[in-house]
């Protein structure tokens, strides 16, 4: 059963089971999916992390999202530009940058579309990902990732390296 969050009219936040809500007459509001930043934080957590090649540099870009007006104010004071893709990786001199979208609906906007092709003017080496899947090939295509028997190797020798020997005992 679903749970959905509520305020009584005194404001308190209340969960309550999405069917009783509804039987309530109760209007809640839906929790909002947001698959193009699960496939995100996923993609960090699951593979960059811990299979990015050795000298590579990766991090996220927080251009998207909503923010206050005075916020995104500052931010484009100081730089902030609309369509810059989400990751950025750096390896051996070449600049990549990764749009990660939904699986579901997700779209390049028309300012993507152009950074993208101003970046791919500069000599960036651009690409658009639907879902966690495809990003994982681009990045190994890139050859950005070790591949997967080898992060299995490097991790199994590091748990061997840090038990200790019997000369460690005495």
């Amino acid at each position: 059963m679903a749970v959905r969050f509520t305020r009584t009219r005194r404001g308190r936040r209340v969960a309550l089971p999405s069917a009783l809500a509804k039987r309530m007459g109760i209007k809640v509001k839906a929790v909002r999916k947001k698959p193009e930043h699960d496939d995100q934080v996923a993609l960090f957590d699951d593979f960059i992390k811990p299979r990015l090649v050795a000298g590579a540099v990766a991090f996220a870009i927080p251009n998207g999202g909503h923010r206050a007006k005075s916020v995104a104010a500052e931010l484009k004071a100081e730089g902030a530009t609309a369509g810059v893709p989400d990751i950025y990786l750096i390896d051996a001199g070449l600049s990549f940058f990764l749009e990660m979208k939904a699986l579901k609906g997700g779209r390049t906007s028309k300012e993507q579309r152009d950074m993208i092709a101003r970046l791919t003017r500069a000599g960036a080496i651009c690409a658009v990902c639907k879902g966690l899947a495809e990003a994982v090939a681009q990045l190994e295509s890139w050859g950005l990732l070790k591949p997967e028997n080898i992060c299995a190797i490097e991790n199994r020798f590091s748990y061997f390296s840090h038990q200790a020997s019997p000369g460690d005992l005495s």
